[in-house]
């Protein structure tokens, strides 16, 4: 407890003194607050929480600088999502009330509004480090968590190594996986579980994916990006968790359809593309049994066998060919159950949020119906959510859609990041919707909230840089008076604004 308060103190302060390296702090309190929970007896849940901590100092610095950290800063919250964002509040709101009328859990209902808030005030600064940092200062927040999680996942390979340190192993008892017709250890290196390791290998590997992509296309980068993302996916094996391996395809599958729409024009190709992807899935759902993986599953191997890379390697091959079934059982039946259980407006925030297990026990609540992200929203949120939510997709997908058709002509380099964010967003979504139990840690959501941030941030920054550039061009020819010059400079910024809308 001693070297967690020295930890949260030390990087409190730098928080304070620096906010706009935010995710640096952010991501070292996100790997050491899980280290230190290990060396505390008990294991205190409330170490989780640590993380929000820092983020939160950082925030109120940015805040007591006068930095705008409402809605209102985002262009795109002036075009397109005001109204969504206003009826997704007013929701919020009204079930963290249901749910402490219908269970009477303070805790329940505070976890609820942390999981389902948490991520906004995340977007908010990440915009705004990005618009004062440029592109260079977001290519260096990337490289930072690309380093610390690597040094984190390390532990991974340490642990399957048997080397022994009390910082290494999952918290509590650790997890055992009876598959392929054995037993298979679940290491999580430094992280708290192999849930949260196997979700920041994916996070790590498209990042590093994001920072070797130029304006175009450059194969020698492109192979090296591809085989450093094949290295940490076979880290990822060790974890025990197969959709990690689903993340990575899903982003690579969205950033090739990204570049291949806006970058290139060929919508026809891009639009194929997808159509075959979807197709495919389509048919693999209805013609062919999810039951391909051997699962006659014997619980007397022992712990000392359940080592084999084999094991690993022949699971991760199984990732999409159960995909189908787990989208069945976990995206598409939990709805309907649902609302069987709790009705169409849901049971209330925190209900099926994950670190709210004795006060659901308690109040009689079946948790398994949020295993799955659907499940976990209309367990939540009620089938309004699932609306709400929708809704607030296609307004940011459209508002993006003409960012980037603009940005993929005038400024392809910032495009390529937004291809990245936004593959990476599809990614975790993807996976939400088949295992949520990660999405209820607070670093995950702080991450996913700075990557929108970041997703927001680049064209109106890309925006600024022309408008800088060109205004100063415009000045450098002007052999006009001072006073005179000031007026052409305002009148070029004007006009430029409005061509660039």
């Amino acid at each position: 407890m001693e070297l967690a308060g020295v930890a949260l103190i030390l990087l409190g302060i730098l928080a304070l003194s620096d906010w706009r390296r935010v995710i640096l702090w952010c991501v070292l309190m996100g790997v050491l607050q899980d280290v230190l929970r290990k060396l505390t007896p008990g294991q205190p849940q409330i170490f989780v929480l640590m993380v929000g901590v820092v983020f939160g100092l950082a925030w109120l610095r940015a805040a007591m600088s006068g930095v705008k950290l409402g809605p209102h800063a985002l262009q795109a919250w002036k075009t397109d999502l005001h109204a969504v964002g206003t009826v997704f509040g007013v929701l919020v709101v009204l079930q963290a009330v249901h749910s402490f009328v219908s269970w009477g859990s303070p805790t329940m209902t505070g976890v609820g509004l942390l999981v389902w808030i948490a991520p906004i005030p995340a977007v908010m600064l990440a915009y705004q480090v990005v618009m004062r940092q440029g592109l260079p200062g977001l290519r260096a927040t990337l490289k930072a968590y690309v380093v610390v999680c690597v040094l984190a996942l390390l532990g991974v390979y340490a642990e399957y190594s048997g080397v022994n340190l009390p910082g290494l192993g999952e918290v509590g008892e650790g997890l055992i996986i009876y598959d392929v017709g054995t037993a298979l250890k679940a290491y999580s290196g430094f992280f708290r579980s192999s849930e949260i390791a196997a979700w920041h290998t994916a996070t790590t590997a498209c990042f590093v994916f994001m920072l070797l992509q130029g304006k175009r296309n450059d194969p020698i980068k492109l192979a090296i990006a591809l085989a450093l993302m094949a290295m940490l996916a076979t880290l990822g094996l060790l974890t025990g968790r197969r959709k990690m391996l689903v993340e990575i395809t899903v982003f690579l599958t969205v950033f090739a359809f990204l570049v291949t729409w806006f970058q290139r024009g060929a919508h026809r190709l891009a639009a194929t593309l997808l159509a075959g992807g979807v197709i495919g899935y389509v048919l693999i759902v209805g013609f062919i049994s999810p039951d391909l993986v051997d699962r006659s599953y014997s619980k007397r191997v022992k712990l000392e066998e359940a080592n084999t890379i084999l094991g690993y390697a022949v699971r991760g091959q199984s990732s999409l060919v159960d995909l189908p079934a787990r989208v069945n059982e976990l995206g598409v039946v939990p709805i309907a159950e649902s609302v069987q259980a709790f009705g169409w407006f849901g049971a209330g925030l925190g209900t099926g949020s994950q670190g709210t297990g004795a006060a659901a026990a308690q109040a009689g609540l079946r948790q398994g119906i949020a295993e799955g992200g659907l499940g976990k929203i209309t367990m939540e949120l009620g089938v309004p959510g699932l609306v709400v939510l929708l809704w607030m997709g296609l307004a940011l997908a459209r508002y993006l859609s003409r960012q980037l058709t603009w940005m993929s002509r005038q400024s392809p380099l910032h495009a390529r990041l937004v291809y990245g964010c936004l593959a990476l967003l599809t990614a975790k979504a993807a996976s939400f919707g088949v295992a949520s139990q990660a999405y209820s840690d607070m670093f995950v959501l702080l991450m996913l909230g700075s990557v929108l941030g970041f997703a927001l941030a680049l064209p109106d920054l890309a925006r600024r840089q022309r408008i800088k550039v060109a205004v100063d061009a415009g000045i450098r020819l002007s052999s006009e008076p001072p006073e005179q010059s000031q007026a052409r400079r305002r009148s070029l910024m004007q006009r430029l604004r409005r061509r660039l809308r």
